[in-house]
């Protein structure tokens, strides 16, 4: 039980580190290879300095080059580069890059109000940033006047895929005169992401409401999500 306990361990490990291979160092990599029965080049793959991000680049030229003559043993080292290059675009898929939510309310006083001091709590849209979708959960409260009810209230949800993304924009709007004066309230920036229709459709509009001074931080992670979804579909 204890040396079962000991593989479970040991194979989530690696599991874990192949997840990161394209960070390996060249003796990282030499190492892997070594416990897939390809020891003997892990010399060669320290001696050139092949990193886990160059290994994908090597052609069969330059593998020959490198001393790797058995055409075997050449298609192996491919077949475990490409494995792991699948592994790591995996890995990248399901990574939370950024978590938020919507800001509601201006002002701490207008939060007390509006939900009848605490009784009906609020329920702010919610969005969470991935390495090539960004699901948007968006919340349609029932409203009396300002007020917003606590129940009954419909939602839905986007997962906006990043290679669609057309623009990325940033509006601040000011708190109202009354909250800034009386509650110092600041106000909220609006990430407006344009998304290009399918088939070359109208444009479509998702935001996200954040609060003051957020809102250039997050779209530039959300842009340099979107490059890089967008480089790896090219490819």
């Amino acid at each position: 039980m204890a040396d079962y306990v000991l593989d479970s361990y040991a194979n989530k490990s690696l599991a874990s580190e192949i997840d990161t291979s394209h960070e390996w160092s060249p003796k990282q990599l030499s190492e892997y290879l070594t416990r897939q029965g390809l020891g003997e080049y892990s010399e060669c793959i320290v001696k050139h300095k092949i990193s886990g991000k160059l290994a994908p680049l090597l052609s069969e030229l330059d593998l020959k080059e490198m001393g790797i003559t058995c055409i075997g043993d050449r298609l192996r080292f491919r077949l475990l580069v490409e494995n792991l290059k699948r592994r790591a675009r995996s890995h990248n898929r399901t990574r939370c890059i950024w978590e938020g939510e919507e800001r509601v309310f201006y002002s701490a006083g207008m939060e007390i109000i509006c939900t009848c001091f605490g009784c009906c709590p609020t329920d702010p849209s919610t969005y969470k940033l991935m390495s090539n979708f960004i699901k948007i959960k968006t919340v349609r409260p029932l409203r009396i006047g300002r007020l917003r009810l606590c129940c009954c209230n419909q939602y839905t949800v986007n997962n906006v895929d990043l290679t669609n993304v057309a623009d990325v924009d940033v509006n601040g709007v000011p708190a109202p005169c009354c909250e800034r004066i009386l509650c110092c309230a600041p106000g909220k920036d609006i990430v407006d992401i344009e998304i290009r229709g399918y088939g070359g459709g109208d444009l479509m509009n998702h935001k996200l409401i954040l609060r003051e001074a957020e809102g250039d931080r997050v779209a530039e992670l959300v842009m340099n999500s979107v490059e890089e979804s967008q480089r790896i579909e090219r490819e």
